[in-house]
């Protein structure tokens, strides 16, 4: 019985994040419940470890870590998107707090979903080499998004191959991070920091004045040149860095000097 409560519990778990994290009930709010049931069912799945799983088992000084890099990354994309809109006759105009409110969860929920649960089952419980695991995830990860744009979100449309390659590199990023901190609140600043401009703001054609879709957005923005040049640079560090951090330098004992 406990076998099949199990699978009843992840059965819950994914519907309730691909129900409540996005905009089909057209309430703000309805992410931040998609994040209470998200803990609910993982809590009842895997017990007390479910925030390590979940890959929210954080320090305080991790907490305000997250806080200052997701405001950094925010006042970035800020300048950049900007930059990207005016060479494309694209106005960027501010929404509603409840917009920015939904976001913060809705990208919880993804980096639950997308980057902490299959994480931590892959590499810590696998024994699946972070490497693979990385560039695995991330490649689904891309998909993902065309797959939901293409036949699932109410905005629908295309994503070109340089956005989709783009994603993959970000997802890159964000893998890494979540495999060497052994948790997802770098990697959720850096994606909330991004999205919360480029999604939580209402982006306006000028010369047509109406909204620029979310494909269109996908492809403008993170399908730039700009976008990947910085995706190629930031996924280059970010392999270097988990290699050192998996290979540590032995340390030199006198033990060793001896022998």
């Amino acid at each position: 019985m406990k076998y099949y409560f199990k699978i009843v519990w992840i059965s819950l778990l994914l519907c309730s994040y691909l129900a409540f994290s996005y905009y089909y009930f057209n309430g703000w709010w309805y992410s931040s419940i998609g994040t209470g049931l998200i803990l609910v069912f993982s809590y009842l799945i895997w017990g007390k470890e479910f925030l390590k799983v979940v890959g929210l088992k954080l320090s305080i000084k991790t907490i305000l870590k997250t806080i200052l890099l997701a405001i950094c990354t925010l006042v970035c994309s800020l300048l950049l998107i900007k930059y990207i809109g005016s060479k494309n006759d694209i106005s960027i105009l501010f929404t509603s707090l409840g917009n920015y409110y939904h976001d913060v969860f809705y990208i919880l929920n993804e980096e639950i979903i997308l980057g902490g649960i299959p994480i931590f089952l892959l590499v810590s419980k696998l024994k699946i080499n972070p490497i693979k695991v990385s560039i695995g995830l991330a490649l689904i990860f891309a998909i993902v998004h065309f797959a939901f744009y293409k036949w699932v979100f109410i905005d629908r449309g295309i994503i070109e191959f340089q956005t989709l390659f783009t994603l993959f590199l970000v997802g890159i990023v964000r893998n890494n991070l979540i495999i060497v901190n052994k948790h997802i609140g770098y990697s959720w600043a850096l994606h909330f920091g991004w999205m919360v401009i480029l999604f939580g703001c209402l982006l306006i054609w000028v010369e047509t004045d109406t909204v620029v879709t979310e494909p269109e957005r996908f492809n403008i923005f993170l399908g730039s040149t700009e976008m990947l040049i910085i995706s190629i640079v930031l996924a280059g560090v970010s392999l270097i860095h988990m290699v050192l951090s998996q290979n540590p330098k032995k340390k030199i004992t006198k033990t060793d000097v001896s022998n």
